[in-house]
């Protein structure tokens, strides 16, 4: 007999099931199941994913909330069902409610007559206290194996019985995974054993199937029918009353006024506009281009920092006319059917780059235009991963920290499961079979069943980017709660709110547009300019010299080793070398930056197609590099139009070899239509196919480029403001500033440490200098440093050490501690004391400092306290130890920067700055740190950083190094080859000092 399942947690009751949703629906296909109820533990975040794999199946999903609800003051857990549509729409509200930690009472909601109150198998007042509770709306449950014991009971109930199992496993053995899982969450097991999941039941006993029948019934009355929704764009509402496709008009017309003169508006333009208009106003989507529009210009408008233009959106005038890009993409032979395509009727996916210390503000913006309950952020499911997934496991069993940490870092990176790891991967399985002393099957078990845990949902995020707006409340179309920050969320993840019917929008934070944006607020501040950079020349030389050279280190997308390699290997002098470059530096068509660079320097010759294929990549030096040179050929070659040749590359793209094999032969006979023979047909359509896989969307690619650029720009041209910025950017990161400090001293730009008197939480110009921040300081936080910061710019300078002491000795969480950090870190040297003086006068051995601080902490203002102040003179001159100092120095700012620690070692015509490529040089450099990794094959190697006075470098060193900790942070005597501006062999190495 087969009996509807009353209830069960999927894997996104976090860790509470092993049922993950792709097993559950196997089992659906194999027991011929129609009818099916989930129930997630206090959420429906399974919802959207359970829904969809339903549409267009004769499954029957029933969905319920498993929840906890007090009764007595005491938490149960209860299987809450919708009796109708009304009945869902509350169930929804009551998972918004639990997910937002409110505690709720039964009978504060029982009396709702859409919903019905089952008390939960196992977790339900009867079974935990033997209450009977009667209420119309109120059921019990029992498991299978509870039935015979509990007959009277059941018998004196019967109309408010069902048979509902708790359902959390599929297999008998993964009891053990359960409890794994509840030794995770940190909570006692609800159970002693599991009983897997089955639908068709066998069972003699009269009473079981006639409850089968009864709970059959009850669930079959509960099912709601799915629905697959319309699009609910919001309306946007304009001040001038006209319809949105009126006010589309009208904002374009003012635009173009804007935008461009009577010689520059060319019948291109028109044709261009008036085909993008056709296609926007026949699919409706003219409330889409308005709504974002309209959060857009409303950042401009408060000077928060949009990015010219993300994905294919660039490839639309009308976004470029209306401001949601900065683009010209008849300028860039950029194509609209990439974006949108009339053949392919999806929502147009518009993605933005907003600075990242401001996208709240727009996210508050769009609450306020569209109200709160219309707008929502979207959930994110963390999984466990290999190293997460063996580590709690492994802490399950016992096994101690040290051996867990020792198996978790042998892991590799590789897109493998641990099954695969443990039989590819040596260091692993060596690791991970020490523990058998403990038991000699651990190992084995622990890999089983961490393998099995992979994948397993273990806790919700926030998607990064991700906004829905909706033009009714969100809720009464899918589940939401509230997060922390006071926001609604979604509770189904982003792939499946289209399928609903609600409008995504990717608000994406990039640091790099907070960065232009302190550069050139910068460079008003210390110039006097307001720089506009859409008025700045891109056809720069300056700009594209500093490219070439490789001197990239904070330049968007461009600072990696293999950019710097590229961009000097390109010589690159123009914008669209700049395009080509980010599209060409990825996995796939990296190898052909060399052919790249050699046809372009005139090295190799570009061999020749035809005449319109070799217009078409004549750019690019003969290289099918962008998507829309795809598009282009197809259009050109076959005569198709550009939607059709966008549906070709998609298919090919996808390599489905029937369809490939399909769009071949349409496009060989269409060719041939056109003039070319079969043979060039042919050998177009295998150009195509071998770059289809990877061909860069060219519209992303121009409008990174734009940014890459105007970084380059600017610290080509105002290098002070840009190094200060790029400086503040990275909130203290050591390791970050020592990059960027380096390369602005070989830009001969004057760096100086933090100190007391001048710095503040960012990098500061001074005198054409740059100040260091204090909160680089290793141990001295972001709060200290504002603290301290406030009171020199409320009171003043400090004078000396002993004023410096006397002001800050009341400040709040500024203790001793705080003050010898400054000390150590050379912070103070403008006191003119060394630091062995200094922390005498503050330590607990010399009071009679202290007690005159404390004497006159409260008459600072007072003529004695200033002669004091002005007389000054510490208790007692130590003598220095400058080898301490400077060790003080690199443990609390990573390095030296008052002068280079390898001086008075170095001999000219050795140091890194005067090396000439393929000499090996025996030298002497600072190891600025040294870290082990493992690679995506398991082994270890070594990210070494060496520096002297004139440069610093990073190698890769995959040798073994025997207690390479010992070498961090010292002296060190190297035999070094430099093979390339960037790349140097190290081969021989020893410390020279202690």
């Amino acid at each position: 007999m087969k009996l509807i399942n009353g209830h069960l947690n999927t894997t996104f009751s976090f860790l509470e099931s092993v049922i993950t949703t792709e097993k559950l629906f196997e089992i659906l296909k194999q027991q011929n199941v129609e009818y099916f109820v989930v129930s997630e533990h206090n959420n429906m975040f399974s919802y959207g994913e359970i829904l969809n794999k339903c549409f267009n199946t004769n499954l029957k999903p029933i969905f319920a909330l498993d929840c906890e609800l007090y009764v007595d003051n005491k938490p149960y857990r209860y299987i809450v069902y919708a009796k109708n549509k009304n009945g869902f729409m509350d169930l929804k509200k009551l998972s918004y409610e639990l997910l937002s930690q409110k505690a709720i009472k039964v009978d504060d909601i029982w009396n709702n007559e859409d919903l019905l109150f089952v008390e939960h198998p196992i977790l339900g007042v009867y079974k935990q206290t033997n209450k009977i509770i009667q209420h119309f709306n109120y059921y019990y449950s029992f498991q299978s194996f509870d039935l015979e014991n509990n007959q009277a009971f059941i018998q004196q109930n019967w109309s408010k019985v069902l048979l509902i199992n708790h359902n959390a496993i599929i297999d008998i053995e993964e009891n053990n995974i359960m409890k794994v899982l509840f030794s995770m969450s940190e909570k006692a097991p609800i159970t002693s054993f599991f009983e897997p999941l089955v639908f068709n039941i066998e069972n003699n006993l009269q009473i079981y199937n006639e409850l089968i029948s009864q709970t059959n019934n009850f669930l079959k009355s509960l099912y709601i029918p799915l629905e697959q929704n319309n699009y609910f764009l919001p309306k946007f509402e304009n001040n001038l009353n006209m319809s949105s496709s009126e006010y589309l008009d009208y904002l374009l017309k003012e635009n173009i006024v804007k935008k461009f003169n009577k010689s520059s508006w060319t019948i291109e333009y028109v044709k261009r506009l008036e085909y993008e208009l056709q296609i926007i106003k026949s699919l409706n989507f003219e409330d889409y281009f308005l709504i974002i529009q309209d959060w857009i210009n409303w950042a401009k408008s408060k000077n928060i920092s949009i990015g010219p233009g993300r994905g294919s959106a660039a490839g639309s005038l009308v976004s470029y006319i209306l401001g949601i890009t900065t683009i010209d993409p008849i300028k860039y032979n950029l194509i609209f059917e990439r974006f949108l395509n009339p053949k392919r009727i999806t929502m147009p996916d518009i993605d933005v780059d907003v600075q990242d210390n401001r996208r709240e503000e727009v996210i508050e913006y769009l609450i306020q235009k569209y109200g709160f309950s219309r707008v929502a952020n979207i959930v994110t499911f963390a999984t466990l991963g290999k190293k997460s997934a063996i580590r709690d496991v492994l802490r399950a069993y016992k096994v101690n920290p040290s051996s867990i940490n020792d198996i978790s870092k042998s892991i590799s990176s590789k897109d493998i499961d641990l099954l695969e790891e443990f039989h590819s991967n040596k260091r692993f399985a060596n690791e991970l079979n020490k523990i058998s002393n403990l038991d000699f099957e651990l190992p084995q078990r622990v890999l089983k069943e961490a393998n099995k845990l992979e994948g397993f949902y273990r806790q919700t995020g926030t998607h990064a980017a991700g906004i829905v707006i909706s033009s009714d409340s969100i809720i009464k179309k899918i589940p939401t709660y509230l997060v922390e920050n006071h926001i609604q969320q979604t509770q189904i993840s982003m792939e499946y709110l289209e399928s609903f019917g609600l409008l995504k929008m990717d608000i994406l934070s990039l640091k790099t547009l907070t960065t232009i944006q302190e550069i050139l607020n910068l460079i008003k501040v210390q110039r006097g300019i307001e720089l506009d950079l859409e008025t700045i020349a891109y056809d720069d030389k300056k700009t594209f010299e500093l490219l070439t050279k490789g001197k990239t280190i904070g330049v968007f997308q461009l600072e990696s080793y293999g950019m710097n390699n590229a961009l000097r290997q390109i010589k690159v002098n123009s914008f669209d070398d700049i395009v080509a470059i980010i599209s060409l530096y990825r996995p796939g068509p990296m190898e052909h930056l060399k052919t790249y660079a050699e046809r372009k320097n005139r090295k190799i010759k570009i061999e020749s197609i035809s005449k319109e294929f070799d217009a078409i990549v004549a750019s690019t030096y003969g290289i099918i590099i962008y998507q829309e040179q795809i598009m282009e050929i197809v259009q050109k070659i076959a005569g198709f139009d550009y939607a059709e040749a966008d549906m070709i590359r998609r298919i090919i793209s996808k390599k489905k070899f029937e369809e490939m094999i399909e769009q071949k032969t349409k496009f060989v006979n269409a060719a041939i239509k056109n003039g070319y023979d079969e043979t060039k047909a042919n050998q177009i359509f295998e150009s195509i196919e071998a770059f289809a896989d990877y061909g860069f969307n060219k519209s992303h690619a121009v409008s990174y480029a734009k940014i890459s650029y105007q970084m380059a720009y600017l610290k080509t041209h105002y290098p002070l403001e840009f190094f200060a910025s790029i400086i503040s950017s990275a909130h203290g990161n050591q390791d970050t500033i020592s990059r960027f400090v380096n390369e602005a001293k070989e830009l001969n730009i004057e760096v100086l440490p933090p100190t007391i008197n001048d710095s503040e939480d960012k990098a500061i110009i001074k005198d054409n200098k740059i100040i260091l921040p204090l909160n680089m300081i290793k141990g001295f936080g972001p709060e200290t440093t504002k603290m301290l910061v406030h009171e020199r710019k409320t009171n003043g300078k400090y004078l000396n050490f002993f004023h410096f002491l006397l002001r800050t000795q009341n400040l709040k969480s500024f203790g001793l501690s705080s003050i010898e950090l400054l000390i150590k870190a050379n912070a103070l040297k403008e006191f003119k004391l060394n630091q062995k003086t200094m922390l005498s006068e503050i330590s607990k051995d010399n009071s009679d400092t202290l007690i005159i601080l404390k004497m006159f902490i409260n008459k600072i203002d007072s003529k004695e306290t200033q002669e004091m102040i002005n007389n000054y003179k510490p208790t007692e001159i130590l003598k220095s130890d400058i080898e301490e100092e400077n060790q003080n120095e690199i443990n609390l700012l990573g390095q030296i920067y008052n002068f280079s620690i390898t001086e008075n070692y170095e001999i000219e015509g050795s140091r890194l700055g005067d090396m000439h490529n393929n000499v090996e040089y025996l030298t002497t450099l600072f190891c600025n740190r040294i870290s082990e990794k493992t690679s995506a094959y398991g082994k270890p190697y070594y990210v070494i950083e060496l520096q002297d006075s004139t440069k610093k470098i990073t190698i890769l060193n995959y040798s073994k190094i025997d207690n390479w900790k010992e070498f961090d942070k010292k002296i060190v005597k190297v035999k070094i080859i430099k093979k390339d501006e960037s790349k140097y062999l190290l081969k021989e190495w020893s410390v020279i000092n202690g």
